[in-house]
This record gives C-alpha cells, structure tokens and sequence, in this order.
C-alpha cells in the first residue's frame, strides 16, 4: 500500500513528507496552472524541495501544438529519471505517446483511466500504473461504480492502480478494499486518515499520565 499527496504546492509538499507516511507527489496540469505558469520549473523547485522517491508529472502541452506533449514529457522526466514519474491520458494519443516513452525507460502512468481496458493497453505497454478517478467514477454513470475493482482484477503483471479523486477518508478505505495498490489525496485528507478523536485521546492521557507521574 502506499499514500501520495495530490497537490502541486510547496508548502503542501514540504507538509506531506513531514508526516512520515507520504510516499509521493501526484501532480496535473490543473494542479500546476493554480501554482506556477512555469510548470517545468515548478517540478524541478518540488524535487528540490522534498525528497519523497517519487513524482508524478503530466505535461500539460497534451492539447497544444502537435509534438508539445513529447518534448514537455523528454524535459521532465530529464529533471530526475529517478523519481520522476509521468503520467499521460488513457486515450489514442496519450497511449501513443506513453508506449513510446516506455520503451526509453521511463517510467509511465496512464491517468484518468476510466474504463477496465486501460489494465489491458497499460500491461501491454508496460506502464508502471493506471490512475482511475475514484469520486468521478461513483458519480459518472457512464463509468464502471466498481472501476478500481476491475482494474485490479485484471492485471497480470506489475502495473500498480493508483486510486485519484478521493474527497475523505473513507474513499481512501474503499479504494483499498476494492484492490488499490495506492491512493493520492490532498493534504486535508491525509491528516485526517490519522485525526480520530479517540486515539488524539489516547495520545493526551498519556502525556499527562506521564507528567503527573514526573512530578510525584
């Protein structure tokens, strides 16, 4: 299992490695647009910022001129070939250009994989992840309301499903109970995975169990 913090901000990065359990950063081109107009140079100040294994990162020329995508993706997976993970759309052009970033040796996720068959294009190729839309697939009745569940049952392979739009807590829960092998949320999320009252409680009674004990 593992937990992604869904942001592009700086502050938020910085606040998600300090808890402890963050594994990575997911980013897209929303995400980017409400933090810099720079978003090549926006990834390389989060590399530097946190030194979380992985970053995710979607270029956001993909409507742009023709070629834009390819070179936005050969430029930041340049930025840290190590630990930068791009992600391109579960569609006719998203997969061309993935299949071919893949055999390059990066390191490829298909996003806003909506249907089952993005498990099947994804292996193929050799992605390291697909990423369904947890809230939108509830929500779309065009979509498969039990999507994550089939795409884990599909794969054959190593391609990891990584669970996106999760709103609460309780999304993050049943991404993993329907087979998610990671889910990436915003930072509100994260903290709340961790703010139950009665283990806050806990943590209380015994600091001060602690103190009056110092004292006698």
């Amino acid at each position: 299992m593992g937990l992604y913090l869904d942001s592009a901000g700086l502050d938020d990065a910085v606040a998600a490695a300090a808890l402890g359990f963050v594994r990575g950063i997911t980013t897209n081109p929303a995400l980017m647009r409400k933090e810099t107009a720079d978003p090549l140079r926006h990834l390389r100040d989060l590399l530097a910022a946190v030194e979380l294994p992985e970053v995710y990162y979607q270029p956001t020329g993909a409507y742009g001129p023709p070629g834009a995508a390819a070179e936005e993706a050969e430029e930041a997976w340049s930025a840290d070939k190590d630990r930068v993970v791009l992600k391109l759309p579960a569609t006719p052009d998203g997969a061309a250009l993935a299949g071919t970033l893949t055999r390059r040796g990066a390191r490829v996720a298909l996003t806003a994989a909506q249907t089952p068959h993005a498990m099947l294009v994804a292996e193929s190729m050799g992605c390291a992840a697909v990423i369904p839309y947890l809230d939108r697939a509830v929500r779309d009745l065009r979509t498969d309301s039990e999507l994550i569940r089939s795409l884990a049952g599909l794969r054959r392979g190593s391609t990891r499903v990584i669970a996106a739009s999760v709103k609460n807590s309780g999304q993050v829960l049943h991404a993993f109970a329907s087979g998610a092998d990671a889910v990436t949320a915003p930072l509100a999320v994260l903290r709340e995975l961790l703010s139950h009252p009665a283990s806050i409680e806990a943590e209380q009674a015994f600091a001060q169990e602690y103190a009056s004990t110092a004292k006698g």
